[in-house]
């Protein structure tokens, strides 16, 4: 029996073209280099190469199926995280924020700092995201930090991403979010922002 064929529209962008693997954002002053899609792991993690500008930085929130292992690899990277408060990676130092914990991770000095990220497991949906995340932002359709323009379109992001934002607010605000992501899918909208960013 021959093993099924993969659909070509499903595969990672940078599976299908190597240049894809590597998107820029303006608002947080960052490359994303995917070096493991969760495609090539059989979903056990997805690994990225993260190049964060002097004060870049993202916006606090939390995941709820999958942790983040951050590992400093070029100057100092600051992380927060809800147990720990703000710590700095030096080259070699990790920090694993579980599911379901709020976080961020910023650029306290004056230079460019690498970071290594590896999600467990891997989410196809957090790897779509950020593609549609840097996209609209590159289209100026962000605000800063990085937050769409359009609610829809965050609202698809953050449910197919497993992203959720952090405090009461976020809370407050969850319910919100599915109900827009799905009003999103059935318009269509989240067809078209994969294939404007990720296919």
């Amino acid at each position: 029996m021959r093993p099924a064929q993969r659909d070509p529209n499903r595969l990672p962008p940078g599976i299908k073209a190597p240049e894809r693997r590597k998107i820029w954002t303006p608002d947080a002053g960052d490359w994303a280099t995917f070096d493991k899609y969760g495609a090539e792991t059989n979903g056990e993690y997805t690994e990225l190469t993260v190049s964060l500008a002097p004060g870049g930085a993202n916006t606090s929130h939390w995941h709820g199926s999958y942790s983040e292992t951050f590992t400093g690899s070029k100057g100092e990277v600051g992380i927060y995280s809800a147990s720990t408060g703000r710590v700095t990676l030096k080259p070699g130092d990790s920090r694993t924020v579980p599911a379901g914990e709020i976080h961020h991770f910023f650029n306290p000095g004056t230079e460019e700092v690498e970071l290594k990220i590896v999600l467990r497991p891997s989410v196809e949906g957090f790897e779509k995201g950020l593609y549609i995340l840097y996209g609209l932002a590159r289209d100026g359709k962000t605000h800063s930090g990085g937050i769409p323009n359009n609610l829809i379109h965050g609202a698809i992001v953050f449910v197919m991403s497993d992203m959720w934002p952090a405090g009461i607010a976020g809370i407050i605000l969850k319910p919100v979010i599915i109900g827009l992501a799905a009003v999103g899918r059935t318009l269509g909208m989240e067809e078209d922002l994969l294939r404007r960013y990720w296919y």
